[in-house]
C-alpha cells in the first residue's frame, strides 16, 4: 500500500514541476487510457472538479488519480444466460465507453455456469465514475443487441478515495438497494438493432376447429418454431396470470392455452431477417403428435399491424381442419435509436412515497360537452389554469394530421364545410365529418371548425381556429407549441390517440398512417421539446404502449382502459376490459402501470392494491371524480394520481400551498431524460447524481 500511495505522490510532484521545463513543456500532453494530464496553462482554464471546496485550486483537483478497478459482477439465481450473451459494463468514463451499448467492456466468465464475471481495467479520473452492467448478444453481422441492463436511476459509483479498497463483489441488478433511486433495476433493452413481431392471442376466440369428436379448445398447447436453418430469432412468450405474466423464453413443450385467455407471442429477429413460423397446435394431454399446424410466411407480415386468417392443417396430408385468426404487431426501432445510452432510465421512475396527484383532465375539463367549463379544453390556455389551480399535472391527446405534424385534439375528427366563412349553415346537412387524419397542418387550420355539444346541436369553434402561435385559446396547438407554452414545473400525461376495435366488431373510427411512424413522430417531438419535465406516455391502444416501451427508455407509458364501466363499450382485445388484465399487461410490456376508469372501483376501492403492490403506478379518470368525497376517499387509498374535470372547483387550491413538481430538485432528476434519449449531454445546472444515503463500503 505504501508504494502504491508513493509512486502516486511522485508521479504527482512531477505533474506539478513540468511547467518549469521551458516552453517545450506547455505543450506537453500524455494520454493515459484516453484521459489527458494537461499543460498548466490548460490546467487553469478548466473547470474545477473538486465540488467539497469550490473555493480552493489546487493541482489535485485537476490531476487525474491512475488506478486499476477490479469489476466483479455475479448473477442472481433467477439469471441465466444463453450461450450468445455476454456480461458487460458501461459507464459515464471514456475508459468505459461513455453510457454506449457498442463501447460497453465485455467481462470475462469465471466458472462454467457462466454466472460470475470480471474484468480488470485500467481507469485514469479526477471525479467519481458512475458505471452499470448490462447484458448483450451479437447478432451474425456482429452487432450488439441489448438484452437486459441496470436501469436503477443512480448509477453505481466509485470514488477517487476508493482506489485503494477491495471492490468486492457486485450482484447484477441491485445496486444501493437502501437509497432513493437505487435498488433492483433490471430492464429490457430499447430496440436497435432487431425488430419485434407479437402474435397475440388477445381476443374471446381465435381458433375455428372441424375436427370429429370433442376437442376441448380449453385443453390446448401451443408451440411455435421459426423454419430456418439459422438459430437467429428469440422467441418469448407471456401467458397472463397475476404476479406471472412476464415474457420468458419458450420452453420445448411450448405453452398452455385456453379460449379467453391472453398468450402473446414475442420474436425478435436482426433487421435483415425475416422468417417463417410453423405454429403447432397439442391438445394438451397429448404431446405426440399436434391436432394442426399453421405456417406463417414473413410476406404476410406486411405493415406495422394487421389480422391474419391462416387455415390450420393436419400435419399428415394437409387437410385443412380449421382456420386461425390472428392479430400482429410489428415494431422496429426508432430512426434516431444510436442516441438513446445507458445513462439513465425513467420506464420504472415514478417513487410510491410520492402523494397522489391531481391532474386536470384536458386543462380545465370536457367544454364541448358541459356548459359549466369556462374555458375550450386541449387549449393552453386551459392547461395553464390548472397552474393557477395548484393542479400537479394535465392529461391532454394527441394525433397526426396527414403531413405527420402531432396535435392536441380529444375526437378522432369534426364537422366542417366548404362553404365560405360569411355563408350561413342552414342545417346539418351542409356539414360533413372529416377525420384528422385526411387533412394537412395547412388544411387543418383553413377549416371551419364545428363540434356536436351536450344539447346534440353543432357550435360553430372557427374564431379559434387561428394560426397565431400567441394566442392560448386557439384549436389544434401543436404538439411541440404545447411543450414550448408551459412550465416545465407542469407535469404532463399525453395520450396518443389511436382507434379501438369495438367487442361489437366495429371500429372507433379509420386510421390508414404507419403505426411505427406515428408512435416515431411523437416520441421525436417530445424528445426534442418535451423532455426535462415529469412526462407520461399513455395511449387506450396496448400495442402503442408496447411500441412506445421498445423504442425509447427516457419517458414512462401508462396504459388507459376503460375496464368494465356501464358508460363505455367494451373493446376486443381482452387486456383492456378488466383491471386485472390491465395490469397483467403493464407487468408484461414493463410498463409503469395503468389508469382504469373509476367506475372499476366504484363497490370495492380496495382493488387498486392488485396495481399498487405490484408497484405499479395506478391514475383513476372519470366524470365521477367532480366528488370531493370521492376524491378524499382514494387519496386515502394513495392511488398515484386523479384525472378530472373541475380542478379549479374541487382541487388541491384550499389547501394545497404549491404544486408537487415545483421543487427544483425534482426538475433536475427529470433533466436526466434529455441526457437518455440523446438530446443532450449534460443537464444544465444539475450535479452528478448521488445516493441519498452513504453507499456501503465494500
Amino acid at each position: 500500500m505504501y508504494r502504491v500511495l508513493k509512486s502516486i505522490s511522485i508521479l504527482f510532484k512531477l505533474a506539478l514541476f513540468f511547467p518549469l521545463f521551458g516552453q517545450a513543456a506547455d505543450g506537453f500532453e500524455s494520454i493515459l487510457n484516453g484521459t489527458s494530464v494537461f499543460s498548466s496553462a490548460q490546467l487553469r482554464a478548466f473547470k474545477v472538479f473538486d465540488d467539497e471546496r469550490p473555493t480552493e485550486i489546487t493541482g489535485r483537483s485537476f490531476l487525474c488519480v491512475p488506478f486499476f478497478r477490479v469489476f466483479n459482477v455475479e448473477l442472481p439465481p433467477g439469471i441465466q444466460l444463453s450461450a450468445d450473451e455476454v456480461v458487460a459494463v458501461s459507464g459515464d468514463h471514456q475508459a468505459l465507453g461513455t453510457w454506449s451499448v457498442d463501447k460497453a467492456l465485455p467481462l470475462r466468465a469465471l466458472d462454467e455456469q457462466r454466472s460470475k464475471w470480471y474484468l480488470r481495467q485500467w481507469i485514469c479520473a479526477s471525479r467519481r465514475v458512475y458505471y452499470r452492467y448490462l447484458i448483450y448478444s451479437q447478432n451474425a453481422a456482429g452487432q450488439r443487441v441489448l438484452r437486459r441492463w441496470e436501469a436503477q436511476l443512480v448509477a453505481r459509483m466509485l470514488q477517487t478515495y476508493e482506489v485503494y479498497r477491495s471492490p468486492g463483489v457486485d450482484t447484477f441488478g441491485e445496486a444501493y438497494p437502501r437509497s432513493v433511486g437505487g435498488g433492483h433495476g433490471l430492464e429490457r433493452g430499447w430496440l436497435l438493432q432487431e425488430y419485434v413481431v407479437e402474435l397475440k392471442f388477445v381476443w374471446q376466440r381465435h381458433l375455428q376447429l372441424t375436427l370429429p369428436g370433442q376437442v376441448g379448445l380449453d385443453k390446448l398447447r401451443l408451440k411455435l418454431k421459426p423454419l430456418s436453418l439459422l438459430d437467429n430469432t428469440r422467441i418469448e412468450v407471456s401467458r397472463y396470470g397475476y404476479k406471472r405474466s412476464s415474457f420468458r423464453l419458450q420452453s420445448r413443450q411450448g405453452i398452455r392455452y385456453n379460449e379467453g385467455s391472453i398468450v402473446v407471442f414475442r420474436l425478435s429477429q436482426p433487421l435483415d431477417v425475416a422468417n417463417a413460423f410453423r405454429l403447432s397446435i397439442f391438445e394438451l394431454d397429448n404431446s405426440q403428435l399436434p391436432l394442426g399446424e399453421v405456417y406463417i410466411l414473413p410476406e404476410q407480415l406486411r405493415g406495422s399491424r394487421g389480422i391474419l386468417q391462416l387455415p390450420i392443417q393436419r400435419q399428415v396430408g394437409q387437410q385443412v381442419i380449421g382456420q386461425l385468426t390472428l392479430p400482429y404487431l410489428v415494431v422496429r426501432p426508432m430512426p434516431n435509436a444510436a442516441a438513446i445510452n445507458l445513462c439513465a432510465s425513467f420506464q420504472r421512475y415514478w417513487p410510491n412515497n410520492w402523494p397522489t396527484l391531481d391532474v386536470g383532465s384536458r386543462g380545465l375539463g370536457a367544454s364541448y360537452h358541459q356548459t359549466s367549463t369556462s374555458l375550450v379544453e386541449n387549449t393552453i390556455e386551459s392547461y395553464l389554469a390548472v397552474v393557477k389551480a395548484k393542479g400537479d399535472m394535465v392529461q391532454l391527446d394527441v394525433q397526426l394530421t396527414r403531413d405527420h405534424v402531432p396535435i392536441v385534439w380529444r375526437g378522432f375528427g369534426f364537422y366542417t364545410t366548404s362553404r365560405a366563412t360569411t355563408q350561413p349553415i342552414v342545417d346539418r346537412f351542409d356539414l360533413q365529418y372529416v377525420l384528422i387524419r385526411q387533412l394537412s397542418y395547412a388544411e387543418l387550420k383553413a377549416s371551419r371548425v364545428f363540434i356536436l355539444t351536450h344539447r346534440w346541436t353543432l357550435q360553430e369553434y372557427t374564431h379559434l381556429n387561428v394560426r397565431n402561435a400567441s394566442q392560448m385559446q386557439r384549436l389544434f396547438p401543436r404538439l411541440t407549441e404545447v411543450y414550448d407554452a408551459l412550465p416545465r414545473s407542469l407535469g404532463l400525461i399525453v395520450e396518443v390517440k389511436w382507434p379501438q376495435l369495438m367487442a361489437a366488431g366495429v371500429l372507433e373510427s379509420t386510421q390508414t398512417h404507419s403505426k411505427n411512424v406515428y408512435v416515431d413522430r411523437i416520441i421525436e417531438s417530445t424528445a426534442r421539446h418535451g423532455c426535462g419535465r415529469p412526462l407520461i406516455l399513455s395511449s387506450f391502444d396496448a400495442d402503442i404502449c408496447t411500441m412506445m416501451r421498445l423504442k425509447q427508455t427516457a419517458f414512462p407509458v401508462v396504459l388507459m382502459t376503460t375496464g368494465r364501466t356501464d358508460i363505455w363499450d367494451a373493446y376486443m382485445d381482452l387486456r383492456t376490459q378488466s383491471f386485472l388484465q390491465a395490469i397483467n399487461f403493464a407487468e408484461s410490456a414493463e410498463i409503469l402501470g395503468t389508469a382504469p376508469h373509476v367506475q372499476n372501483f366504484e363497490h370495492n376501492p380496495q382493488l387498486v392494491d392488485l396495481g399498487l403492490d405490484l408497484r405499479q403506478v395506478v391514475f383513476l379518470w372519470g366524470s365521477d371524480l367532480r366528488n370531493e368525497q370521492l376524491l378524499e376517499q382514494f387519496r386515502a387509498y394513495d392511488v398515484t394520481g386523479l384525472i378530472y374535470d373541475h380542478i379549479e372547483r374541487v382541487g388541491p387550491a384550499q389547501w394545497k400551498r404549491a404544486p408537487f413538481f415545483q421543487a427544483p430538485q425534482l426538475l433536475e432528476v427529470f433533466g436526466g431524460q434529455c441526457v437518455a434519449i440523446g438530446n443532450s449531454t449534460t443537464v444544465p445546472g444539475a450535479k452528478p447524481t448521488k445516493p441519498t444515503i452513504w453507499p456501503k463500503m465494500r
